[in-house]
């Protein structure tokens, strides 16, 4: 009963702090819509992600951050999610370039430390391109040596040129 409370209690919130005579009730059904997709979107018996729901995630996380890119709270977060579906369904560059979209117009991010990293990991993983991959690295190290990403960073560097045993 409680976490109904505290879930009814955030919706109206939600609500509230999107209620505003510019397209409030857009961005309300936009939030709306985002959040019934992603409850969805992954079956949790199969450990599968649904791919038609995936992409309308996609297509929904693209729409808010265009219509409302100064909603820095929200536009942050769907750009993080959508570089992570993005890599889900095998779309490597653009999951980097959403990342780079967060660094770029959303600097106070909470999560800017996993983005860089991020984009560094990617470009080793996905694409074995260990010089765009050690930017990001020192970008990390540079900016958030006591980050735990910043020794994640450090030690992948390491392994540069050394093939997996």
């Amino acid at each position: 009963m409680k976490k109904k409370f505290v879930y009814f209690v955030m919706s109206v919130s939600v609500l509230i702090s999107c209620s505003s005579p510019n397209g409030g009730n857009d961005k309300a059904k936009l939030i709306a819509s985002i959040d019934s997709i992603q409850k969805n979107m992954f079956n949790a018996k199969t450990m599968q992600l649904d791919k038609n729901l995936a992409f309308k995630g996609i297509n929904a996380y693209k729409d808010f951050v265009k219509k409302f890119p100064d909603d820095s709270i929200h536009s942050a977060e769907y750009l993080f999610r959508l570089s992570d579906l993005s890599r889900g369904v095998g779309d490597n560059r653009n999951a980097i370039l959403y990342l780079g979209q967060i660094t770029k117009t959303y600097p106070t991010f909470k999560k800017i430390p996993e983005c860089i990293f991020l984009q560094g990991y990617y470009y080793q993983e996905f694409f074995a391109d260990t010089t765009s991959a050690k930017i990001f690295y020192n970008q990390i190290i540079e900016k958030y040596p006591s980050h735990p990403f910043a020794n994640d960073a450090k030690e992948l560097m390491k392994m540069f040129g050394k093939s997996e045993q």
